[in-house]
């Protein structure tokens, strides 16, 4: 099996190495000839950090995303490029994929997986198996192909997957695929298969968590443990407030203080690291936020909930992307 791997930041590259580490064939569909040059004069290799040491993984292939010449089926591919950025890469590939293919999307904020179903096999055409990864592993891209691994290796929950059911409700594909196989086998990882309704409950979670973290860190420059300040602790928590007020009806069981803990108890573990909307931000890059409280505030919209104060915070984050690219 060849798992391409769309996406080199620190998802892709982190998955990537522990696949590689594992004798897999993985192969980065990256975006230009340039950067296929670029990863070649470092001899194909991934500089991976984690727990105090350094290792280089070697033994990747590369090729041209937009390659006009390569027209080969794709079975496996993870898909770990930012959430705004999915529909366009995934286009120069989209025609390779089947209804034999597997796609895991690893990706921050939520909404994506419809987006592509829309884009790309709506009209009863059969889609490709997509799974969606609710991923805890805490990783910091130092630079290009340099990663460091702060967390997540030791999290019983640390890489959770589902299958999404097809726009008609149902699960088309039969049997077990391959590339869910591969990844639900390898420690550290620490990854394992539930059921979707089940999966949906940790995406919302988890979408909670990065919406009190990610802007609170990115407006403060800080790392993750610089949110648990006074001030940074009562935003969060009147984000986490609006939150619930949305999604209450979807987390049987949980309440604003649980989940509260939940994002308390993330904020110290993967303290060290910088979240993903602060690695855009210093990399002057668009972010997802749009699809984290972005999307908190899609849903209070179509649910009657107000939601202030995650509105206040996507407006900081797109007013701090305009200063720099513009």
């Amino acid at each position: 099996m060849n798992i391409h791997i769309l996406g080199t930041g620190a998802v892709g590259c982190h998955i990537g190495s522990v696949l590689r580490a594992h004798q897999n064939k993985v192969t980065l569909l990256l975006r230009s000839t340039q950067h296929v040059n670029d990863f070649a004069s470092r001899n194909n290799t991934i500089t991976y950090r984690s727990q105090g040491k350094t290792s280089l993984v070697s033994g990747f292939e590369s090729a041209h995303l937009a390659s006009a010449t390569d027209n080969s089926p794709i079975g496996s591919l993870v898909v770990a490029t930012k959430a705004h950025h999915t529909l366009q890469a995934l286009s120069p590939v989209a025609s390779r994929l089947s209804a034999n293919s597997t796609i895991l999307l690893l990706q921050n904020g939520m909404g994506i997986a419809e987006e592509l179903q829309a884009k790309f096999w709506s009209n009863g055409q059969e889609s490709p198996r997509i799974l969606v990864g609710v991923n805890r592993h805490a990783v910091e891209r130092m630079g290009p192909y340099d990663i460091c691994h702060y967390s997540g290796y030791e999290d019983a929950d640390g890489l959770i997957i589902g299958e999404m059911p097809s726009s008609s409700g149902n699960v088309k594909h039969e049997g077990k695929s391959e590339l869910l196989e591969t990844i639900t086998h390898i420690p550290e990882f620490q990854a394992k298969q539930l059921p979707w309704k089940d999966v949906r409950v940790q995406m919302l979670k988890k979408l909670i968590i990065n919406s009190c973290i990610n802007p609170v860190a990115s407006v403060l420059l800080t790392k993750n443990k610089g949110v648990l300040s006074e001030g940074g602790l009562n935003v969060m928590h009147n984000v986490c407030e609006e939150a619930y007020a949305v999604l209450k009806d979807e987390l049987p069981g949980e309440t604003m203080e649980s989940l509260m803990e939940l994002v308390l108890r993330i904020a110290e573990s993967a303290g060290e690291n910088s979240c993903s909307t602060l690695q855009d931000v210093r990399g002057q890059r668009l972010t997802e936020i749009d699809y984290i409280n972005g999307y908190i505030c899609k849903l209070g919209k179509e649910r009657g909930v107000q939601t202030p104060v995650n509105q206040t915070l996507v407006n900081l984050i797109h007013a701090k992307e305009v200063l720099y690219t513009q």
